[in-house]
């Protein structure tokens, strides 16, 4: 399980705004190009854990100023499914 969350949080720690995109579309996430640089900006080498629900929470606080309440809670519900799993 840690290594499943050691690659999780490394990904997302390292996404480029084409591989958000990417993804936001695979879970039905509306985002613009500009919302997609902006959120991979705030994770960009931050080493975030979003199995940590104090990190997580403080990210998805920073990308609802730059997207949006409503992003923000899509992008948690992305994470909530990643993390469930484990």
């Amino acid at each position: 399980m840690k290594l499943f969350e050691t690659m999780v949080n490394h990904k997302i720690n390292r996404i480029q705004p084409y591989e958000l995109l990417s993804i936001a579309a695979q879970y039905n996430v509306q985002l613009s190009t500009k919302q997609a640089e902006d959120i991979t900006a705030i994770l960009a080498g931050k080493n975030i854990n979003i199995f940590d629900s104090g990190q997580r929470q403080t990210v998805l606080e920073q990308i609802s100023a730059v997207a949006g309440k409503k992003t923000a809670v899509q992008i948690e519900h992305v994470f909530n499914q990643l993390i469930s799993n484990f």
